[in-house]
């Protein structure tokens, strides 16, 4: 527990899914919290809210909090070829992503953590025997010490470097919309570099004839969003914006190292990110469990030395870093292919039994791509299509 020399035993910078559940989890361990965001509406981040049913699970959604179930997806190919996938149950759902994150946050406040909502962290200074960290909001400039210190301000923000951390070195954008959409029944995903280079754009409908049009792009991510929403109109599938399109930062590695000195950076700050999609919210979830047991035995031990938090790293690199670095070795290479190629490619995921055996198998997860990446291109199927390409598959993908 805190003294009265210390305002918090761990000072957590950012309210997201990553920082509330750390201060949950934490607070509930017997540990004073105190969370530090500088919005008024915690959850208040773009995002598809999309979530497996994995996630579900572990960390469930109140019922309203649930727009909607997704067990199928249309996948439409560069030129215009489509995959169905559909599985008797709900792989994914659909979240009011601002009431989701939210519940977390009441949920801590209610075993003890404080919230400074509002508030900007203007700089984090590591001590020895402490953690300062300077806020400001309106009313001016407060600083606040600690035992420890959870990073968790999503990607783009200065407070890792502040803590001495690095940044995550490849990122892309992301653009989205919310419309009127009557005509979009289920999942749809648009692949090609007219719809998203590189990448891929999505229409996941929501509730009450809405959906979320977006896509993810190294550049143009405003511009391309606004050519697919016309382009969608004109198919007849989505109408007028409920709202205007936003754009927010995705990391797609890992920082070089999320632990150090009465430290731990957990969620998009340290880059825990799937990189195929983009989609953070249940990684984020899961290293901020991790994040709170390495740090819950520290404070108790009243170790706080890099070596005492290395086991962090350790444990959440365990569980996501082989299934992160595939998917981000695939991702690279599907980058250098053209139109012609991804289309192929995708004919022969959609054409034969083969491919229906690929889309049942155990290994298709809506978390783990990188299973489902090792599985796909190990089949004859699979691996006589990439030599009809001339494409090398990189070795963390073959292995």
């Amino acid at each position: 527990m805190a003294n009265d020399s210390f305002d918090a035993d761990v000072l957590v910078l950012g309210g997201g899914p990553a920082g509330n559940n750390a201060a949950l989890e934490l607070s509930r361990r017997g540990h004073r919290v105190i969370v530090v965001d500088r919005r008024r509406d915690l959850g208040d981040k773009l995002c598809t809210g999309i979530v497996s049913a994995e996630c579900i699970k572990s960390f469930p959604a109140e019922p309203a909090h649930v727009r909607r179930a997704a067990r199928s997806a249309m996948v439409f190919s560069p030129l215009g070829n489509t995959i169905h996938v559909e599985r008797p149950e709900p792989q994914a759902y659909i979240l009011d992503r601002v009431a989701y994150v939210a519940s977390f946050a009441k949920r801590a406040q209610t075993a003890g953590a404080t919230y400074l909502l509002e508030h900007t962290v203007e700089s984090v200074d590591i001590h020895r025997d402490r953690v300062t960290v300077t806020v400001s909001n309106t009313a001016g400039a407060r600083s606040m010490r600690a035992r420890a210190t959870v990073v968790a301000c999503g990607f783009g923000s200065r407070v890792p470097a502040m803590a001495g951390l690095g940044s995550p070195k490849d990122f892309v954008t992301g653009a989205q919309v919310e419309v009127f959409a009557p005509n979009v029944p289920e999942v749809e995903v648009y692949v090609g570099r007219s719809y998203a280079p590189g990448f891929f754009a999505w229409t996941a409908p929501t509730s009450q004839g809405r959906a979320l049009v977006g896509l993810m792009a190294r550049r143009q991510a405003g511009e391309l969003l606004d050519q697919l929403v016309e382009r969608l109109k004109n198919e007849g599938k989505v109408n007028e914006a409920v709202r205007a399109p936003r754009k927010w930062g995705i990391p797609l590695k890992p920082i070089s190292r999320t632990y150090g000195e009465r430290v731990i950076a957990v969620g998009d700050a340290a880059g825990q990110v799937k990189p195929a999609t983009g989609g953070g919210i249940y990684y984020s979830l899961l290293a901020s469990r991790m994040a709170a047991e390495t740090l819950d035995e520290a404070l108790r031990k009243d170790d706080l030395r890099p070596k005492a938090l290395s086991s962090y790293e350790r444990s959440w690199k365990a569980v996501m870093r082989d299934d992160m670095e595939v998917a981000y070795a695939a991702r690279r290479m599907l980058d250098t292919l053209g139109d012609n190629q991804v289309d192929y490619l995708m004919r022969k995921l959609g054409n034969s039994e083969a491919a229906q055996r690929l889309w049942e198998s155990p290994s298709l997860s809506f978390d783990w791509h990188g299973r489902f990446i090792k599985t796909m291109v190990k089949t004859p199927m699979m691996r006589g299509a990439f030599r009809a390409l001339d494409v090398v598959l990189p070795k963390g993908v073959a292995r």
